[in-house]
């Protein structure tokens, strides 16, 4: 009885002990799991064969769960790049700053275009370049972490875009009135000249004469409104200035000189190429009136920091007053006799539609003017 008792405890003892291992190693497992997600590593999995049924359960268990919290982070990861995809979309600036340390946690792509950064750390560090932008803020918790979130926009822009349209609805109303109404009266003037005489006849010749002129006149206008929308595609823009100015020279005095320079050769905009070429044929025509005999215009083409391709037109002509400055992009506005002021409006306009803009960048003491073409 006593070997029979010494071997029953025996055998208790042996099953303890492997129930004790099998424990221990179910807990070395799921220790291991967590281990394993907590550093985002999902590569591993847990044999589902050859084993005990009830270690297989827990095995294939444990591998589910590693398979929720897999789908689990892929879908945010997922949902990270649609936001991400999304702030990125939109023209609006965006900054997420920790309210405590000032340090910029988040930021988009027309954050860093319209700062000209090519990353952003803190705050400081463009306190100076907001306060040319409107601002709008908001304040909420992130992972524990009072945050702050900045949204700044191109008011400027904005308020371009809003007189160009008032512009653009301004002239088409007026136009359609004046068409209306001038041209009956040439209309009517034709059928009475073939059977005046005299007086009669000269008098209804200066009415149809002025009403013709003043038909050209408002078609000349009506050029502003009837932009036609851009078909953009690649072109070189090297070959592209150098046909600009070779169209420039064949124009200018003898003594004048027009220069091209484009970095790199192989530049490449995405635009409608017929429409940029109207603009800047208004810039060098422009350029040719304001120099003088022996002056000097000048083609630069190239990148910004941003990746923006950039043209640039410059003449050593009169520089423009500030006074001037603040009106050319106004339809109708000039200052030269004969001029009808849409020339540079037309120019802000196709390249608004272009996606880009243009704009007077020097001052009247560089003695330099130019004016430049940027394409996003």
């Amino acid at each position: 009885m006593i070997y029979v008792l010494l071997l029953i405890i025996l055998l208790l003892l042996i099953a303890y002990f492997r129930l004790w291992r099998r424990y221990h190693r179910n807990i070395r497992k799921v220790a291991f799991l967590f281990d394993a997600l907590d550093s985002g590593d999902y590569t591993f999995r847990f044999t589902e064969g050859q084993t005990y049924s009830d270690e297989r359960l827990l095995n294939a268990s444990l591998n589910r769960v590693k398979l929720i919290l897999q789908h689990a982070r892929d879908e945010q990861k997922e949902r990270e790049k649609y936001y991400e995809l999304i702030l990125n979309s939109v023209d609006t600036g965006i900054l997420v700053v920790d309210e405590e340390r000032g340090i910029v946690l988040q930021h988009n792509q027309s954050a860093l275009r319209m700062l000209k950064r090519e990353a952003i750390s803190h705050v400081n560090q463009i306190k100076e370049a907001l306060q040319g932008f409107s601002i709008r803020e908001s304040h909420t918790v992130l992972k524990g972490r009072r945050v702050r979130i900045i949204g700044f926009s191109d008011i400027k822009g904005e308020l371009a875009n809003q007189e160009i349209d008032s512009w653009v609805k301004l002239i088409r109303v007026l136009t359609h009135e004046i068409m209306n109404s001038v041209t009956p009266i040439i209309s009517l003037s034709d059928t009475l000249l073939s059977h005046a005489e005299g007086e009669q006849q000269e008098g209804l010749q200066v009415i149809n004469r002025t009403g013709k002129e003043l038909i050209a006149f408002v078609e000349n206008y009506r050029k502003f409104t009837h932009v036609p929308v851009p078909k953009p595609e690649l072109f070189y823009v090297k070959p592209f200035i150098e046909r600009m100015q070779s169209l420039c020279r064949q124009s200018l005095p003898p003594t004048a000189a027009i220069t091209v320079e484009v970095e790199p050769a192989d530049l490449l905009v995405y635009a409608d190429e017929a429409l940029v070429a109207r603009v800047v044929t208004n810039l060098l025509k422009n350029a040719r009136q304001a120099i003088s005999p022996g002056g000097h215009i000048a083609l630069h083409a190239y990148t910004n920091e941003q990746e923006q391709v950039i043209i640039d037109v410059s003449n050593d002509g009169a520089p423009i007053p500030d006074d001037v400055a603040t009106h050319i992009f106004v339809p109708f506005f000039t200052t030269k006799k004969d001029g009808s002021g849409i020339g540079l409006s037309i120019s802000r306009q196709i390249m608004r539609l272009s996606g880009g803009s243009i704009n007077l960048v020097s001052t009247p003491q560089d003695l330099i003017t130019t004016f430049r073409l940027t394409f996003n």
